[in-house]
């Protein structure tokens, strides 16, 4: 009997002893959990001090671009410094860093031309179009996208880049809206208006691609742009505020509808206008923040 009560208060003591390790253990998890807490602050900001560095190393380094064309060595050295200069002489872009340049701050932005898998069709819009070819080997997929570039004030280019993978298709359309800048016209067309500044298109203009067709028609200033949704950022890129819109053809494919909108701001350029009409119409062309 005494034997077991002997192994009972050993067993007794060795339970205490564990509580009390436990306990110890707890304490000492329990007590970094506020160091942690700091330091996952810490963990955050330099995160994001890698992001910014990581921007500033994907942003354009003039002192590091070799130009290859005739058209870039001028740019890079300074002898041209207007962009209005390259467009009205019709000198052909080769190089986007040419753009760079020239417009510092361009923004970027990929239009929804896409769209995800889903029943019946029923899919959310994406920026990447997939397609894919039937082969022995398998279904081969490729990914296209379209870009924008513009400086909200007189300049825009569209871009379309298609590749097997997402990145190369849209560093392919980026580049291609850069070397595709054009030059638009920009009034106070509507005769409801008169306000004189110059917030969207001068006159009614089309432009066609395709079976689509669209017109672009001046609108009173606080109208806003009321067009599809997509071609809306290709016009806010451009500079115009205000602007209403027509469309005949098969919209729904929406490539032909970009570029329709596109070449519509193109023709704006193809009419030749008198001083005076300029002046009624407040119509200005290009940016008047463009380097000199």
């Amino acid at each position: 009997m005494a034997k077991k009560k002997t192994e009972e208060k050993v067993e007794v003591k060795e339970e205490m002893d564990n509580v009390e390790v436990l306990q110890d253990e707890e304490a000492l998890i329990e007590k970094p959990k506020e160091g942690l807490a700091v330091e996952l602050g810490e963990v955050k900001e330099l995160e994001e001090q890698i992001v910014e560095e990581v921007k500033k190393k994907g942003a354009f380094e003039k002192e590091a671009w070799k130009p290859k064309t005739s058209l870039g060595i001028n740019v890079k050295n300074g002898v041209i410094k207007n962009i209005s200069y390259v467009l009205d002489q019709r000198i052909k872009i080769l190089e986007p860093e040419i753009t760079d340049t020239l417009l510092p701050n361009l923004t970027t932005e990929l239009l929804m031309v896409g769209q995800s898998k889903g029943k019946f069709g029923g899919g959310q819009k994406r920026v990447f179009k997939q397609t894919q070819k039937k082969t022995q080997e398998g279904n081969k997929p490729k990914f296209g996208t379209f870009a924008v570039v513009g400086n909200e004030d007189g300049y825009v280019g569209v871009g379309y880049g298609k590749s097997k993978e997402t990145v190369p298709a849209r560093e392919k359309a980026i580049r291609q809206a850069k070397l595709n800048v054009i030059k638009i016209r920009r009034g106070c067309g509507n005769w409801r208006c008169g306000c004189g500044d110059s917030h969207t298109v001068p006159f009614k203009v089309r432009g066609k691609y395709g079976s689509v067709e669209i017109m672009l028609i001046p609108a009173p200033k606080g109208t806003g742009l009321k067009v599809e949704k997509e071609c809306q950022k290709i016009l806010k890129l451009a500079g115009i505020k205000d602007a209403w819109s027509r469309t005949e053809g098969q919209t729904r494919s929406k490539l032909n509808l970009l570029y329709a909108c596109f070449e519509a701001l193109k023709n704006l350029m193809q009419f030749k206008l008198s001083q005076k009409n300029e002046e009624n119409l407040s119509i200005i062309e290009g940016s008047s923040k463009a380097m000199m």
